[in-house]
């Protein structure tokens, strides 16, 4: 654990990394101190703008004594390697979701971070929203009752040009580098938080096609759910919903229901000892999660939520903890995704994977 206050970090891919470095800089204690990119062009205007060191090497980033956190935002298929490297030269990993593209590498990652002594820690930043930590409190403290179901959908557009734009290196929608296409890019924190929320998946069954993209991977897909509790479930993801619509959620218990849209509550309802009790509570729960941001379902670069990430990543390294989201609390999401993709290849209802 670092003797010093600040916490140093370094970003590895400028793309999603970007994002981070914004979060690294506007958190106290964490101080930025490299970054790495293979685009040479961005790494220039990043490192300037932020008076940082630039490498387009990430081994000779690593070689740095100062560095304390690396965090991976590589395109997903390339996590796991940059993630054990990093371990393997003694420092702590955030790594962007997922934590890499199949089971096998995910647990590699795991392992070497925990074989070298040193953190990892996973964005799924929809874990410290407000509204999904009231939610899981409801939830847990057993006030909804037996949970019977629970659905994410996510609706959102992302135009060709995300893919590739022309570029031979683009990485989205390809099986080598994203893994897969809308469930596992952009629906996987609604998978994760859906299994955060509600328990592990069972089994799923799903169908899943490309319909408006010029790519390998899905564009839209829906997912059948039967939780391990019992209770059953829908996950329906796509990039095709022009011009970028809406990104729900649905909890319903024996005692009640909540309804979010876009991280903004739409409905509270909880039984209580009066219909006017319900109402009550309702309207302060609305009072005080009704408010939205700027959305991402049509622009990927619209992000948020990793200042809760780096501050969160920060108090781990000091205080010598893992962090919230930790590598075995990130895999059950990737597990659930390979599941569903397997299942609308195969036609057949898939068991996840433990």
């Amino acid at each position: 654990m670092p003797t010093r206050d600040t916490v140093n970090f370094a970003v590895v891919g400028l793309g999603i990394g970007q994002a981070h470095v914004q979060a690294i800089e506007a958190t106290p204690g964490a101080r930025l101190v490299a970054v790495c990119s293979t685009d040479e062009v961005t790494l220039r205007k990043v490192a300037e703008r932020h008076g940082v060191e630039a490498y387009t090497d990430y081994h000779r980033l690593l070689e740095r004594a100062d560095v304390d956190v690396v965090c991976v935002c590589t395109p997903s298929g390339l996590h796991a390697e940059v993630g054990i490297a990093a371990a393997l030269a003694g420092k702590h990993v955030l790594c962007e979701k997922p934590l890499d593209i199949t089971l096998e590498r995910a647990d590699a990652l795991i392992a070497a971070c925990r074989k070298a002594g040193v953190w990892l820690g996973a964005v799924f930043q929809s874990r410290f929203h407000p509204l999904n930590l009231a939610i899981k409190a409801a939830i847990d403290s057993g006030r909804l009752g037996r949970i019977v179901y629970a659905d994410a959908h996510l609706y959102w557009y992302r135009a060709h040009t995300y893919f590739s734009g022309g570029d031979p290196k683009g990485w989205h929608g390809t099986w080598a580098l994203d893994g897969g296409g809308a469930f596992i890019n952009q629906g996987i924190h609604n998978i994760d938080l859906v299994q955060w929320l509600v328990g592990p998946v069972k089994s799923v069954f799903a169908r899943a096609g490309t319909f408006t993209h010029s790519i390998e991977t899905e564009d839209v897909g829906t997912a059948v759910l039967t939780f391990e509790s019992g209770a059953l479930g829908n996950l329906t993801c796509t990039t095709s919903a022009y011009p970028g619509l809406t990104n729900d959620l649905h909890v319903v218990g024996e005692n009640g229901s909540i309804v979010t849209q876009d991280q903004r509550l739409v409905t509270w309802r909880i039984r209580g000892e009066s219909p006017e009790a319900e109402v009550e509570e309702e309207r302060k729960m609305l009072a005080a999660f009704s408010a939205t941001g700027p959305s991402p379902s049509a622009d990927p670069k619209v992000v948020g939520g990793h200042r809760a990430h780096i501050a969160d990543m920060v108090e781990a390294v000091r205080e010598g903890h893992e962090p919230r989201v930790n590598g075995v609390a990130a895999r059950p999401a990737l597990a659930l995704v390979l599941a569903i993709l397997e299942s609308a290849a195969s036609g057949r209802e898939v068991q996840v994977a433990k």
